[in-house]
């Protein structure tokens, strides 16, 4: 049951973030505007954050299965989305066909090039999620050759564990700033520079996942302490909403595909602050019924979503609007909040059903491979 609750919980906070993604996609706003400022200083942060609270290595997790998740859970879906996307929204030309191509293979974001730019993203959380793993990895190899697998001191491994990831991790970023913002040396294949930066965002992660829970588990079992608990929270949330503002606005629009950190420690500030503030909205909303169900089912489905919103954008110009009546047209276009509203709405409905026949089509293929070993075993 526990379990469940979390997954719910998780699913939420990703609805919320993809839902933004979404809204920080649509043509009303000004690319240094005060929305897309709030927007982009924390959404795409948080995930990386969630990816390491989800993210489990041991020392007997082995190499290659790290590996094989992150292709097959991030790297295989961008190929096919990227094939899907240059199939099914037309360009001008040949040349612009084919320099998508040579984009999708390069895995960057290229704005001028790129047929669905957001895809930029999965390319992105492969590496940086890969390189964290494989950190973890080497630094529980090391701890087993350093203490042995017998070793008991078990509070003494932990610690070990954890500086060795603090120094892998502090020189990746220091090189890979150093690379891109300071030097600004050209764009590496899969957003290698970029990812290297963030890496750190996937390390808080581990670190919130492993430790919340014991400590909320610690809190629970105290009446008094459990209050004080949730009176801190709230009050940290009031000051970390003000604070989170305030940092925003200071260090301006964020843009991780095009490098552009602003204030690099402010925004590693500034994105821990808007996450702890959707982390707490999406933990209440989570207990809320109806609404948890609904966001809970756009944030399992929140990889269709970013695959699939710009296409349903495109779809909406070219087929939905001209059988409009003018009025509807002059409020879908023009920035209201019935406006942004329903352009997620279609964003996102237009995404689900896309996903829904992946599914169907995955359910479909995984029921004919058991079919055909159940005919081999028997």
């Amino acid at each position: 049951m526990k379990n469940n609750v979390r997954n719910i919980y998780i699913d939420v906070m990703k609805g919320i973030l993809i839902t933004l993604v979404v809204i920080g996609h649509l043509p009303f706003f000004e690319y240094d505007s005060r929305t897309l400022t709030l927007i982009y200083s924390f959404h795409m942060h948080a995930f990386l954050i969630i990816g390491g609270i989800l993210s489990h290595i041991n020392e007997n997790t082995k190499l290659i299965s790290i590996i094989f998740k992150r292709v097959k859970n991030t790297l295989f879906p961008y190929f096919i989305f990227s094939i899907i996307s240059l199939i099914i929204i037309p360009t001008q030309n040949l040349s612009q066909k084919f320099n998508a191509v040579i984009v999708m293979f390069r895995g960057i974001g290229d704005p001028i090039n790129a047929i669905n730019l957001p895809l930029w993203f999965l390319t992105f959380y492969f590496i940086v999620m890969l390189l964290f793993e494989i950190i973890e990895w080497i630094s529980f190899r090391i701890k087993v050759l350093s203490f042995g697998r017998d070793y008991n001191g078990n509070n003494e491994k932990t610690f070990f564990v954890f500086l060795l990831d603090i120094l892998f991790i502090t020189v990746i970023m220091i090189v890979s700033y150093l690379y891109a913002r300071y030097y600004k040396m050209p764009r590496i294949p899969f957003n290698i520079e970029i990812a290297g930066f963030c890496i750190g965002f996937v390390f808080l992660g581990k670190i919130l996942g492993k430790y919340t829970p014991i400590a909320f588990k610690e809190i629970k079992k105290n009446t008094a302490i459990f209050i004080f608990t949730i009176l801190l929270i709230t009050l940290l949330l009031f000051i970390f909403i003000i604070s989170w503002y305030i940092f925003s606005m200071y260090n301006g629009r964020i843009d991780l595909n095009a490098r552009d950190y602003k204030n690099a420690f402010i925004m590693y500030v500034d994105a821990i602050l808007g996450f702890y503030i959707f982390a707490v909205i999406s933990y209440i909303i989570s207990k809320i019924p109806v609404i948890n169900n609904v966001l809970s089912f756009i944030g399992k489905n929140s990889l269709y979503i970013l695959a699939y919103h710009i296409p349903a954008a495109f779809f909406a110009n070219v087929y939905l609007y001209p059988r409009l009546p003018g009025i509807i047209i002059y409020l879908l276009t023009h920035n209201s909040v019935p406006s942004i509203m329903a352009l997620s709405f279609i964003g996102i409905s237009f995404s689900l059903i896309i996903g829904c026949i992946h599914n169907c089509i995955n359910s479909f293929a995984k029921g004919i491979n058991e079919e055909r070993q159940y005919k081999r075993n028997h």
